[in-house]
């Protein structure tokens, strides 16, 4: 037998049948508890629950960018470039999709590589932006290079 904790504290089996049995953290008085609590006693002790890595947080992202000196560059250049006009509005729509829950993650990077090959960005800018991935939990996700 094999036990492990789920983040609400209930306890997982699998079953032979690829299902999973969740038992109540406390005694329900199901013969599957007293087989549990049978483990216990013979000195087992379940698997911990381990919660997944942190996913992309794209409103996240988009909340720090939107107060950002990066975005402030980029609104400036839009107002003269029609390039970086494009290129910023392609970025916001893929970033849109992504907060809904449909990231297209190969469109919004090459969004990305256009609008860094379109706009003019200082050092500075290009790491703030990078600490704007961070926050969202996106550095592994894309990349400014």
């Amino acid at each position: 037998m094999s036990y492990s904790l789920t983040f609400t504290g209930h306890i997982a089996l699998p079953l032979d049948n690829g299902a999973t049995l969740f038992l109540p953290p406390e005694d329900n008085g199901t013969s599957e508890w007293r087989a549990y609590q049978e483990w216990l006693d013979a000195g087992n002790q379940p698997a911990p629950y381990i919660p997944p890595p942190p996913g992309p947080d794209y409103l996240t992202f988009w909340d720090a960018l939107l107060v950002s000196s990066v975005y402030q560059t980029i609104r400036a250049q839009a107002l003269t470039s029609p390039a970086v006009l494009v290129a910023v509005t392609e970025c916001i729509a893929g970033i849109q999709d992504a907060k809904a829950g449909r990231p297209n993650v190969p469109a919004i990077q090459m969004c990305l590589f256009n609008l860094l090959g379109a706009a003019t960005f200082t050092e500075s800018d290009l790491d703030e932006l990078r600490l704007l991935l961070v926050a969202g939990n996106l550095q592994d996700t894309f990349t400014l290079d």
